[in-house]
C-alpha cells in the first residue's frame, strides 16, 4: 500500500487535515517530492484560509494526481507515517555514528555517543503522538470558541452519551470520549446489573454499545434485559412460570427493537479477555460505548506478570485507559472492592487486586447497597425476591466535576429500576428531618 497516497487521499477526501496538523505531521514525513509537494499546499491553504482545501481545489492545483479512499481511518495511515519518519531518523542517525567508528580521532567515541543520543532523542519526539497545546496559539484560541460556542447553543452539564440515569449523567457530565470510568463494589453490590441497565438505556437513546461480561453468560445477559425491558419478573422468565399476558409484554418490547441499531452482548471470553482482543472487538462493531463487567477477570499481554498479580491488572487497566483515549470512547468498568478495606466505606484503596484501578480512572464511582435484603436472595446473580433494594452511588474520585450521592432501587419482581430522591431516601432510612451524608459536595 502506498502510505503516503493514501495518508494525503484521506486528509483530501474528508477534509480533516485538523488531525494531521495536531499530529504534527510535516513535510518531513514524506520521502515522494509529489506528495510532500501535496501537502506543502494543503499546510499552506489551512494557514491562509483557516480551513482544509476540498477535493476540487486539490484537483485544481494537482490534475494529474487521483485520490481514492480507503478503508483504514486516518489514525493508521498517521502511525504509520510516523513509524516511517523515527525508522528513517534510526537509520541516518546510525550511519553517521558508524562513521567514526574506525576513526583515529581520539575524540571520536565521545562525538559517536553524542550522535546516537541526538538520533534517539530526535526519533522519540517524531516518532511519537503529542498532545499539547500552546494555549496562546491562535489556532488554540479558535478552537476554544468553537467549544464555547457549542456549550452555549446547548447549555448544561449533559456533555457526554446519557447514562439514563439524572444522578450518574449529573455526576459524570455523561460519558464522554476518551473517559475511563470505574464501577467499584464489594462482590454483590449491583454493579453488573447497573452496568447492564446503563447498556440498555444508552441504547434506547439512539446510541451503540457493547457489553463485554465475564461475570455474566449470554443467557443471563438476555433474561435481566428481558426483564428491564418489558418490567416481568426476571423469576418467572428464568424458571418460565410467565402469565400468557405477561409473555406477550416480553415478546412486544422485544419485537419493537427488531431492526434498530445493535444492543451488543459479548461473553466470549477467548476473543475479549485482553486488551487488545477488546479494541478488536471494538474495530469490529465500532461501539459508541463500551462496558466492560468483571474487568478485573481480564489477562494481561505481559508475559512477565503472572496471572492475577497486581501488575498483571495494572497492565490491564493502564492498556484500557489508553484505549479509550485512543479509540475516542468512553469505557466503562467494573471491578471489586475489598470487604476488609471498606469497612466505614469506598476510597480510594477499597480496589482489589490493584490499586490502578483508581488511579487510572477519570471517575472512581463507588457502589454499595443502602438496604440489604433479608430473605430470597440469589447472592451469585444479584438477584433478590425479597423485594426492592436500594443501591447508592458515590463519587470516591474524579478530575473535574461535582460529588452527588445517586441512589437506585431495584426490584427485581417487577423488572424495574429507577432513581430516588436522596433526601427521600434519607427520611426514609433515618427518620424525619435528617439528611443522608455528603448528599452533594463540590
Amino acid at each position: 500500500m502506498d502510505v503516503q497516497g493514501a495518508f494525503l487521499a484521506k486528509v483530501i477526501l474528508h477534509q480533516d487535515l485538523r488531525t494531521a496538523v495536531n499530529a504534527r505531521i510535516g513535510e518531513q514525513h514524506f520521502t515522494d517530492d509529489r506528495y510532500q509537494r501535496v501537502y506543502g499546499y494543503l499546510l499552506q491553504h489551512w494557514k491562509d484560509y483557516g480551513v482544509s482545501p476540498d477535493l476540487s481545489v486539490v484537483e485544481h492545483a494537482f490534475p494529474s494526481m487521483t485520490w481514492d479512499d480507503h478503508p483504514q481511518p486516518l489514525e493508521y495511515f498517521i502511525n504509520a507515517l510516523m513509524q516511517r519518519r523515527k525508522f528513517s531518523i534510526l537509520s541516518d542517525g546510525l550511519n553517521e555514528a558508524a562513521a567514526f567508528f574506525h576513526s583515529d580521532d581520539p575524540d571520536a567515541t565521545d562525538q559517536m555517543e553524542a550522535m546516537l543520543k541526538q538520533t534517539i532523542i530526535a526519533a522519540a519526539v517524531e516518532g511519537r503522538r503529542t498532545y499539547d497545546i500552546d494555549f496562546t496559539s491562535e489556532d488554540h484560541f479558535h478552537e476554544v470558541q468553537r467549544v464555547l460556542d457549542e456549550r452555549q447553543i446547548d447549555p448544561g452539564y449533559l456533555r457526554g452519551i446519557s447514562t439514563g440515569f439524572d444522578g450518574i449523567d449529573y455526576v459524570t457530565g455523561g460519558l464522554q470520549p476518551e473517559h475511563f470510568i470505574v464501577l467499584m463494589g464489594i462482590p454483590k453490590s449491583y454493579k453488573s446489573a447497573t452496568a447492564l441497565a446503563m447498556a440498555i438505556r444508552i441504547h434506547q437513546k439512539a446510541n451503540r454499545p457493547l457489553f463485554i461480561g465475564f461475570e455474566m453468560s449470554n443467557t443471563e445477559q438476555t433474561d435481566r434485559t428481558l426483564s428491564l425491558i418489558s418490567g416481568v419478573s426476571l423469576t418467572k422468565i428464568m424458571n418460565g412460570n410467565m402469565s400468557v399476558k405477561e409473555r406477550k409484554r416480553i415478546d412486544a418490547a422485544h419485537k419493537a427493537m427488531l431492526g434498530m441499531r445493535s444492543l451488543l452482548f459479548s461473553s466470549d471470553i477467548t476473543s475479549a479477555t485482553t486488551v487488545s482482543g477488546v479494541q478488536a472487538k471494538i474495530q469490529e462493531v465500532e461501539p459508541d460505548v463500551v462496558i466492560i463487567d468483571g474487568a478485573y477477570m481480564m489477562q494481561s499481554e505481559d508475559a512477565r506478570f503472572e496471572p492475577g498479580s497486581a501488575q498483571a491488572i495494572t497492565s490491564v487497566s493502564r492498556g484500557l485507559k489508553r484505549l479509550a483515549q485512543a479509540s475516542k470512547i468512553p469505557i466503562v468498568v467494573t471491578t471489586q472492592a475489598s470487604q476488609t478495606r471498606s469497612k466505614g466505606g469506598l476510597h480510594m484503596g477499597s480496589a482489589m487486586y490493584s490499586q490502578s484501578w483508581a488511579q487510572d480512572a477519570d471517575i472512581l464511582l463507588g457502589v454499595e447497597r443502602v438496604q440489604q435484603p433479608t430473605s430470597g436472595s440469589d447472592p451469585e446473580n444479584e438477584v433478590t425476591t425479597a423485594g426492592p433494594v436500594q443501591v447508592k452511588f458515590r463519587v470516591v474520585e474524579s478530575r473535574s466535576g461535582p460529588r452527588k450521592n445517586v441512589i437506585l432501587e431495584w426490584d427485581w419482581n417487577e423488572g424495574s429500576v429507577e432513581e430516588i430522591d436522596p433526601e427521600a431516601m434519607s427520611r426514609k432510612l433515618h427518620g424525619k428531618g435528617s439528611r443522608y451524608e455528603d448528599e452533594d459536595e463540590y
